[in-house]
């Protein structure tokens, strides 16, 4: 027989602190009060063939060229995310810190595979722990079943449905386990076979060897039997291999499972149908990582742990109480100390008493005596204020002269203005009946040009009418006379025709000349209006300059970029004592910019709330108003806060910028300030005025954004504000700086600002640049408008002097027709009636002519007239603005002087107040006086001898005093009534129950101090065999993959409590980083599984192994490399049995020898 097995505990397995050399052992807690242990078994790494690499999860390579056929992994359903972790569970898992160096745990791992025996030479039979036989009668479907197992690897081989299962069944509850762990069945009762009324099931376990469980009690083999019937009772025998009953009690069955480790209840220990389908086929990560747990005892440790940590809870609630104990006898020893000294102390105390009274009676004399002093300087300040009130009533005075001469200036300006005004009306009304009239004449002239036009026409179509008359006679002529006629009469003709285009020259030239002139005008107004806008640009320079270099100049004056008067009314404030709360402002000195790119226009929008001062109350705001308007600061608000900050700001999403976000401010009744008067938590700023648009304008309203500013698409420093209200309401609005504005708000970077504004300097200087080369467009354009109406001027002077040489021929050939003899007086009479129609026509054309010219004139002296209408007019609403400022500036002056009068007057009431309460003052010290002699004849009289009171005292101190030591007196004559003895006696016993009690509590401190201690220590060693077998698990399930060549790799997430697997069936695809389990075939699924729960296996320490149905979804090639697998991990695990369920037949497909048992 061979040797036994050597065993040690499993205490000292897991107290090995050897991290290098440590030997992965079954772990299991040693809270429990079992009377005897059973030793733990050392699991035994086999041999490996082929070196076991292992890759953690987070550095798994990817390349671009894998296969094209690669799976892609299949995302993990979703786990419900843990609760939050524990007290307990943080200080057990420290926070994982010792998982941190995975990759040397598994080289270590891996290491320890190399380095066992290839081959551990014949298997060997444990003397202990092995199950020799299972019966069972009237169970599940079995009338009577008995089964002899090898003590090594047992095969149990049957169809389906012929009853292999119920063997596991019967060892799980036979051995004390619960029928729900089963899965077959919800009860005892449901196993009892269909028509009997009981069952029983007994397991016979081997007892021999030097580590038997009581072998004098059992010899060498322990019967458990149990049985259970249908009314649903049930019990235990435990039995000597003789028979013999030894027990009937659970318990006693729970000793003899837990000392040989035989572990029924662990899930992986005795893997049953229904659980060996859900391990190796649909355990989600969550669940595979709870069957590690239970496996290798982690989750069994860590309840015991939780155990020992409430323990320690209770024991530290009994110290509270001890606390509270001792605290009671404290107080009852001093009592009794204190009543024991007291009758010490009694002679002392009465002489206490005695100083006390004197004292008593003397510190009378003192407070009142205090009193009279408080009087004595209440005189004093009150002659003070007198005094200090007829000095501010000479400077009151004074002040509200001054005013008075100042409304007195304010009247006589008004005054003179007014009388002014008169003559600004009748200059506006002259000009204005001008303009109208000279209107009315050019709408006549225009009335007269249509009819003379009209006149024009028919005049034209007469000379018509008569030319073809003379033609007609000419022609009937000709034929009696001959071609001279002829040929003059066609010069005649001719010259006409010549006069007539000059004439139509003339007219095209007259409309012209109403083009030109509006061309002029238009050039004038566009260099006009260029004109303004380099005077507006210019300025903007001179501004910008101006603010560099005052930027530059003041760095270290705050208060540059307020108004003048600002550091007098500061330091005004300073020193005037009559505020609730002092003011504090001005807000700009208190904010500072963080992004200086958006100065110009926050200082836009903020506008004089920058300048604004803040105070508490409303009395105070108005003693504020006053020293403005005196100081005569006319652009600094005072606004009333609140102590308590605005809170819950609904602020758009963190992604904006706002004005809130890009102030720092020093005070948060400013930022509430700005808040309440501006919005500058929902007012966001995006640079670019396009995303801007696309933010406000496109899509849903942003969420708690009321309005948006962003830049000028060309022009520097200024802005547009972006509006949105009720779904389409947009609005969009200018933002132009005011370039003599100097800078209020700091810059955490000067710098960044100045240069900030230098290149806003530049900006404008090339936009001054390109509107003067504008201007110089226009005017250009204006030169060549007034040197075209030149031209068409002289162009005019030739066209008359064309129509009088023009004339002057028709003329001269006419006379020379007149010398043709023999001309018909029916011919000349139409020439007669031409020349009148001629003359009247060239009359309407001259007066046509000499219209439009007049008409051109009249449209220059209409537009003279209206521009001299216009400055009249502005002239007068100018002086009109100036007698409303006027009037302004005598209000102000009134309402100035009003309130400076106010002061006077209160001033003189105030000097009447200050002088009754001096003469009240005096009479109180008058009476005090009377009351304090009064006071020390009384106590010389109690106390002859003035008594000391000491510093700090005061007569209610002294009589608190003397009240005490009065009512001890009192109680320790009531408490005399026993004598000193027994007193004595007392105090003695109170002190030793104290002292006994501060005892127990330092020891019970001590004891919760050792557990604690010791509870970290096993915490420790927890987390050490936790590494330490995730390490072995992850290197054992790649070397038990390699076996048929497949590559992976088991991560184990102790963090989220998941465990998964990936597995790559082709060993060659090393770029690879593995498939997860879904993407596998059935054989290679199951084939994984079978090495995951091997590698589980190797890192328990229970002799039994039992798994159902492990090759039901395989094919025959895992079917059969899986068997021997299972085969050659059995024989290295020396001295354990195993017991392997299959509905296949094993012969032909596994390595069977003398050591493997096929039970069919």
């Amino acid at each position: 027989m061979p040797a036994a097995i050597s065993k040690r505990s499993r205490r000292a397995a897991f107290d090995d602190e050897d991290d290098e050399g440590a030997t992965i052992v079954q772990a299991s807690s040693s809270l429990r009060n079992e009377t005897q242990r059973k030793k733990a078994r050392t699991s035994h790494a086999g041999p490996s063939k082929k070196p076991a690499w292992t890759t953690r999860e987070e550095s798994v390579p990817s390349s671009d060229d894998d296969d094209n056929d690669e799976v892609m992994q299949d995302p993990e359903p979703e786990e419900p995310s843990a609760p939050a972790a524990t007290q307990y569970e943080m200080m057990r898992d420290a926070g994982f810190r010792h998982l941190e160096n995975a990759d040397l745990d598994d080289q270590r791992a891996t290491q320890r595979l190399k380095n066992r025996p290839h081959m551990l030479g014949e298997n060997q039979v444990a003397l202990n722990a092995i199950i020799e036989s299972i019966t069972c009668m009237n169970f599940m479907c079995h009338v009577r079943l008995h089964v002899e197992l090898g003590p090594l690897i047992n095969f149990i081989v049957g169809e389906n449905g012929s009853g292999k299962s119920a063997i596991l069944t019967a060892i799980t509850l036979c051995l004390g386990g619960k029928a729900s762990a089963t899965n077959r069945g919800g009860s005892l009762r449901s196993f009892i076979k269909e028509g009997q009324e009981n069952a029983s099931l007994v397991v016979k376990i081997k007892n021999q060897g030097p580590d038997a469980y009581k072998p004098d009690l059992y010899g060498e083999s322990i019967i458990v039997e149990r049985h259970f019937s249908k009314n649903g009772s049930s019990g235990f025998k435990l039995k000597t291999s003789s028979g013999r009953i030894i027990s009937t009690k659970k318990g006693d069955v729970d000793d003899v499972v837990e000392y040989y480790c035989l572990q029924v209840d662990n899930p992986l220990n005795v893997l049953s149908q229904d659980n060996a389908r859900q391990f190796l086929n649909a355990a989600t990560p969550t669940a595979k990582y709870k069957y590690f747990v239970q496996g290798t005892q982690l989750e069994q440790l860590d309840q015991d742990y939780q155990l020992l940590q409430e323990t320690l809870e209770a024991n530290e609630t009994r110290l509270l109480a001890y606390q509270e104990s001792i605290a009671a006898l404290k107080e009852k020893s001093e009592k009794a100390v204190k009543l024991r000294d007291a009758v010490a102390k009694s002679a002392e105390m009465r002489r206490q008493s005695k100083i006390y009274s004197n004292q008593l009676c003397w510190a009378q004399v003192m407070e009142q005596e205090t009193t009279l002093q408080k009087m004595k300087d209440a005189v004093l300040a009150a002659q003070e204020e007198i005094n200090q009130t007829e000095a501010t009533i000479v400077e009151k005075s004074e002040i509200l002269e001054t005013i008075d001469n100042k409304v007195q200036e304010a009247k006589d300006a008004l005054k003179t203005l007014l009388d002014e005004e008169g003559q600004f009306k009748e200059k506006e009304e002259e000009a204005k009946t001008n303009f109208n009239n000279a209107r009315a004449s050019i709408e006549q002239t225009h009335t007269q040009e249509r009819d003379i036009h009209q006149r024009l026409t028919n005049a034209s179509q007469k000379v018509k009418d008569y030319e073809r008359k003379i033609r007609e006679e000419e022609r009937r002529l000709e034929e009696v006379n001959g071609g001279a006629l002829t040929e003059k009469q066609k010069e005649l003709e001719d010259a006409k025709r010549n006069v007539e285009e000059i004439r139509e020259s003339q007219k095209t030239h007259a409309e012209r000349s109403s083009s030109l002139i509006s061309e002029r005008t238009e050039a004038q107004k566009k260099v006009q209006d260029t004109q303004d806008l380099v005077d507006q640009k210019r300025r903007e320079v001179t501004a910008a300059e101006t603010r560099l270099r005052n930027l530059s100049q003041n760095r270290t004056d705050p208060l540059a970029g307020f108004e003048q008067q600002v550091p007098q009314l500061l330091r005004l404030i300073d020193s005037d004592h009559g505020f609730s709360e002092k003011p504090i402002g001005p807000i700009g000195t208190h904010v500072q910019l963080i992004k200086p790119e958006w100065s110009s226009i926050l200082e836009k929008i903020l506008g004089t709330s920058l300048n604004a001062f803040v105070v508490s109350s409303r009395p105070d705001q108005v003693r504020l108003s006053s020293h403005m308007e005196r100081l005569g600061i006319r652009n600094c608000p005072v606004f009333i806060g609140s102590r308590t900050p605005i809170q819950n700001l609904k602020e758009p999403d963190e992604n904006f910028d706002t004005i809130l976000r890009v102030l720092k401010i020093d005070d948060l009744r400013f930022r509430d300030q700005l808040i309440i008067n501006h919005s500058i938590e929902q007012t966001i700023l995006i640079q670019n005025r396009e995303e801007a648009q696309n933010v406000m304008f496109d899509g849903p309203q942003p969420e708690n954004v009321s309005a948006c500013l962003c830049f000028h698409d060309s022009k520097r420093g200024h802005g547009l504000r972006l509006t949105r209200r009720g779904g389409n309401n947009i609005g969009s609005s200018p933002i132009a700086p005011s370039y003599e504005q100097k800078p209020r708000m700091k810059s955490d970077d000067e710098e960044s600002q100045i240069n900030y504004f230098k290149e806003s300097l530049d900006q404008l200087r090339a936009e001054f640049r390109e509107l003067e080369m504008s201007k110089r467009t226009h005017q250009q354009a204006t030169e060549r408008c007034i040197h075209a109406i030149n031209q068409h001027k002289k162009q005019g002077i030739n066209l008359e002097k064309e129509l009088r040489n023009a004339q002057a021929r028709v003329t001269h050939i006419e006379e020379e027709l007149d010398k043709f003899e023999g001309v018909d007086n029916k011919l000349q009479g139409y020439k007669n009636d031409l020349q009148e129609a001629q003359a009247q026509k060239d009359h309407y054309g001259n007066q046509f002519g000499e219209l439009a010219m007049q008409k051109q004139e009249m449209n220059r002296e209409v537009d003279s007239l209206h521009e001299i209408f216009k400055q009249a007019k502005l002239a007068a609403q100018d002086h009109k603005a100036k007698i409303t400022k006027a009037e302004d500036k005598v209000k102000r002056f009134e309402e100035t002087r009003r309130v400076a009068l106010a002061e006077k007057n209160q001033a003189y009431e105030k000097l009447d107040m200050a002088k009754q309460v001096k003469v009240e003052a005096e009479r109180s010290k008058q009476r005090q006086e009377q009351l304090v002699a009064e006071y020390v004849q009384q106590a010389s009289q109690a106390a002859p001898e003035r008594a000391y009171i000491p510093e700090g005292e005061t007569h209610r101190s002294i009589e608190r005093k003397f009240d005490s030591i009065k009512e001890q007196l009192k109680k320790i004559r009531d408490q005399l009534g026993a004598s000193d003895e027994e007193i004595q006696n007392r105090a003695s016993q109170a002190i030793q129950e104290y002292r006994e009690a501060k005892k127990n509590y330092k020891n019970l401190t001590s004891l919760v101090d050792e557990l604690k201690k010791a509870l970290m220590d096993r915490l420790r060693k927890w987390r050490t065999f936790q590494r330490l077998i995730s390490a072995h698990a992850r290197c054992n399930f790649n070397y038990l993959l390699s076996e048929r060549g497949f590559r992976g790799e088991l991560f184990l997430d102790h963090k989220a409590k998941r465990l998964r697997v990936q597995v790559e069936p082709d060993e060659t695809r090393k770029s690879s980083s593995g498939r997860n389990t879904k993407t596998l075939s059935g054989g290679e699924k199951s084939f994984s599984s079978i090495c995951l729960l091997l590698a589980i296996w190797d890192a328990m320490g229970s002799p039994l192994r039992c798994l159902d149905e492990f090759d039901v979804f395989m094919d025959n090639v895992n079917r059969a490399i899986s068997t021997n697998m299972l085969i050659t991990t059995a024989r290295r695990s020396v001295g354990k049995q195993f017991i392997l369920i299959t509905p296949n037949a094993i012969e032909g497909r596994a390595n069977i020898d003398k050591d493997v048992k096929i039970i069919r």
